[in-house]
């Protein structure tokens, strides 16, 4: 949500940078600056760049397991040690 947000707020300014550009060129570019650094900071920011899943090569159990407070099942934790990102698994039941 907040990154269509930035993405809305970054074509607004480039729309006014280019509206006002039509009158005067130094009192767009800070609308067009604006603009344009926003919505390639939003799009190319690597937060949102899809992130490997556990069930993909590299990831390893830690041998940590615990029971989540929220939802009161027992968790396993796997970590991908080229990236340092951790997840977390639900343990299904046994005997099932």
């Amino acid at each position: 949500m907040l990154r269509a947000i930035l993405i809305l707020i970054g074509l607004v300014l480039l729309g006014c940078g280019l509206f006002v550009l039509r009158f005067s060129a130094v009192a767009a570019f800070p609308p067009l600056a604006g603009g344009v650094l926003l919505l390639l900071g939003t799009l190319f920011e690597g937060r949102y760049r899809p992130r490997v899943r556990s069930g993909a090569d590299g990831w390893e159990p830690t041998g940590e397991r615990f029971i989540d407070p929220g939802t009161g099942k027992l968790v396993d934790v796997v970590y991908n040690p080229k990236t340092g990102e951790r997840e977390y698994k639900d343990v299904p039941p046994s005997g099932q």
